[in-house]
């Protein structure tokens, strides 16, 4: 069995320990893991990052650029993974961060190459939204036969749905069951990519 995991040796981030909209922050929570697991340095504390995206989101500028970007949204800026991508970049000082259309055999090239990979699924509804996690991660069989995601949950604690992962850290997720919440029967999921 092989192994892939980009967050090893680092900590993740709760997002009920944030302080401006803990219940609402798992984006922010999960770009700031992003951000730290690629090795950017960032303008504040890692444990403070996902305030500080909330605030640059929530900023005037913020809300122009979702105006911007999608006329007549009826969501917040946070709930973008187009504009969480721009606070991103804009916190960073460069292009670390993309939102594309991917793949899951795109998702996996971008670990294996050492990126992070903030996604949205049914982690806490059973769908396929409502929740963003980071991949941080990857378990194969073989050399090519996938068998499992690892991801890095900022509900930690408070997630009941993983019985024996209460920190959020490194959840292993069956390859099926990883498919079923993020993708449907969908080929492609939005994802926003971050780069080392």
């Amino acid at each position: 069995m092989k192994i892939i995991n980009i967050s090893t040796g680092l900590k993740n981030l709760y997002q009920m320990a944030t302080k401006r909209r803990p219940k609402a922050e798992c984006n922010t929570t999960a770009a700031s893991m992003g951000i730290y697991y690629t090795g950017h340095p960032m303008p504040v504390a890692y444990e403070q990052m996902p305030d500080y995206l909330m605030d640059v989101l929530n900023s005037p500028e913020g809300w122009e650029y979702l105006n911007k970007k999608f006329p007549g949204a009826k969501y917040n800026p946070w709930n973008s993974s187009v504009c969480i991508a721009w606070a991103v970049n804009r916190a960073i000082g460069k292009e670390i961060c993309i939102v594309k259309d991917a793949t899951f055999s795109e998702i996996v090239e971008h670990v294996k190459s050492g990126g992070a990979v903030i996604i949205g699924g049914g982690f806490l509804s059973g769908g396929t939204s409502g929740h963003f996690v980071c991949i941080v991660g990857l378990k194969f069989a073989d050399d090519t036969s996938i068998t499992d995601v690892l991801v890095d949950d900022p509900y930690g604690n408070y997630n009941t749905h993983y019985k024996d992962h209460f920190d959020g850290n490194d959840i292993v997720i069956k390859l099926p069951d990883f498919i079923k919440m993020t993708f449907g029967s969908s080929k492609k999921k939005t994802v926003q990519l971050y780069y080392k």
